[in-house]
């Protein structure tokens, strides 16, 4: 068991005074996640490096210190979930440990107040928190809707992951923590050329305000195409994608894209409503991305019951053992990657009445080739046994199954043996076999079906009254 550790959180200004329905989502998933957030007293701006650090650096690094200083006090690691706060507290931080003496001439100032910064916190992202320390397996242990079937277009934003030099969680080119982490929740991470793309949030700056628009509405018209919404964790650039974007429709621009911050996303898969979480706030309209989200949760409930839709996703996107089943050589309507694409578009009932899986000869050659050691016979088998459960396997699976159950074994010695001069067989085990298969039944538990990979349930309960009788 993981002792989880308290944190002082470190909102910002954005977040408590714009969006406060984001402070909501990350205070309801950190209370499921069973880990307390403590508010600092006394804290200023971080403050932002665009605006303070090029007015003057030694204001910079006195105040990014004393807010420091007010976490080593309380004696825990600090987290924040703007980026802007994260890159400055811990570039500040980084600076300060290893830059002597300007930590001595920044603890001179601060001694003016009673504060000194001796450097014994950490600065943590949440999504570092999320990731490196609570964990993605805890995370799926509270996940009670999954997303599903929903593609998601990630925004790191500059600031989570840069400057390397102060910022060593994730790499600063080719992140992945993030993806990973909404991956977990049951989505899919689209892939897409302008990721890494700046959101544009400091053009605001230039004299012409409207110039930062531009990057934002290059990342808008791709994801619009190929993903149900963005998600981020920085309230900056929550604020170029949503409030922006929700100027540019009302200059007659053709947007669509809900942004949802990503304790929203969790907060979904956590069984939260998006009321509660506040998503009526949002100035681009989330209730279409919510609609899709129930729907496709409800249309894929059968298929979550039986397979890890995260991992058939992944076997269906590989198919990197597309042309490796013997199979398909000869009986090209056998097609086991479309078949997979069909279960994760929740046509589970379809299929499982197909005869199409009973082609599957269990020969584990998609299995030995399967970069990911997946591989598509686990699937088939789960679906043959579906198949048998719903009563529409082929009659020569059930007669074996029916043998099998009725002797322990699938085939009894003929006459041949004595034409042959062979030995008398040996004798069956079958007394054994009944009291074996009486001896699982009673350690069945009510909600647990007798499965095996060529067993169902249905079946052996058939059989075991007939054994009973015997």
């Amino acid at each position: 068991m993981r002792d989880y550790a308290d944190y002082a959180v470190f909102w910002g200004c954005m977040i408590p005074a714009r969006y406060p329905f984001m402070e909501k989502s990350i205070r309801f998933v950190f209370d499921r996640m069973a880990v307390e957030l403590h508010d600092i007293n006394g804290v200023t701006c971080c403050p932002t490096k665009p605006i303070v650090k090029l007015g003057d650096e030694l204001t910079w690094y006195v105040i990014a210190a004393r807010n420091l200083c007010l976490v080593e006090n309380m004696g825990m690691d600090l987290i924040t979930p703007c980026n802007g706060c994260y890159s400055t507290l811990k570039a500040a931080s980084t600076e300060l440990n290893i830059n002597i003496r300007l930590r001595h001439e920044v603890n001179e100032v601060l001694a003016s107040v009673g504060h000194e910064y001796k450097g014994t916190i950490q600065v943590k992202h949440l999504i570092e928190v999320l990731y490196d320390d609570f964990g993605i397996d805890e995370i799926k242990k509270l996940i009670t809707k999954p997303l599903d079937g929903m593609k998601i277009a990630v925004h790191y934003g500059c600031h989570m992951i840069r400057p390397s030099s102060a910022i060593h969680f994730d790499d600063s080119n080719n992140p992945t923590k993030f993806d990973i982490l909404v991956e977990a929740l049951g989505a899919k991470s689209v892939d897409y050329t302008t990721k890494m793309l700046c959101c544009g949030n400091n053009l605001s700056n230039t004299e012409d305000p409207l110039d930062s628009v531009a990057l934002s509405r290059e990342k808008i018209l791709e994801v619009q195409k190929i993903a149900d919404a963005m998600t981020m964790m920085c309230p900056a650039c929550f604020n170029q994608f949503d409030s922006k974007q929700y100027l540019m429709e009302k200059s007659g621009e053709r947007l669509h894209m809900p942004i949802v911050y990503f304790t929203e996303l969790m907060g979904l898969a956590f069984g939260f409503a998006p009321s509660e979480l506040g998503m009526d706030m949002h100035r681009v309209e989330t209730e279409s991305f919510v609609k899709t989200y129930h729907e496709r949760s409800e249309h894929l409930k059968s298929a979550r019951e039986y397979f890890d839709l995260p991992a058939l996703r992944r076997c269906y996107e590989c198919a990197a053992c597309i042309d490796d089943c013997p199979v398909t050589k000869i009986i090209p309507r056998f097609e086991p990657n479309r078949i997979i694409g069909d279960i994760i578009n929740g046509k589970l009932e379809e299929i499982v009445e197909s005869p199409d899986i009973w082609y599957c000869t269990d020969c584990y050659t998609c299995y030995e080739l399967c970069p990911q050691k997946f591989g598509m016979v686990k699937v088939f088998d789960r679906l043959k046994n579906l198949s048998n459960e719903y009563g529409v396997a082929p009659a020569g699976f059930k007669g074996g199954l029916k043998m099998f159950m009725e002797t322990g074994k699938l085939g009894e010695p003929t006459e041949i043996r004595n034409k042959l001069k062979l030995p008398k067989p040996p004798e069956s085990g079958v007394e054994d076999f009944k009291k074996l298969i009486k001896e699982i039944k009673s350690r069945k538990k009510p909600d647990q079906g007798l499965q095996t990979e060529s067993m169902s349930e249905k079946i052996v309960e058939e059989h075991i009254g007939e054994l009973n009788e015997k």
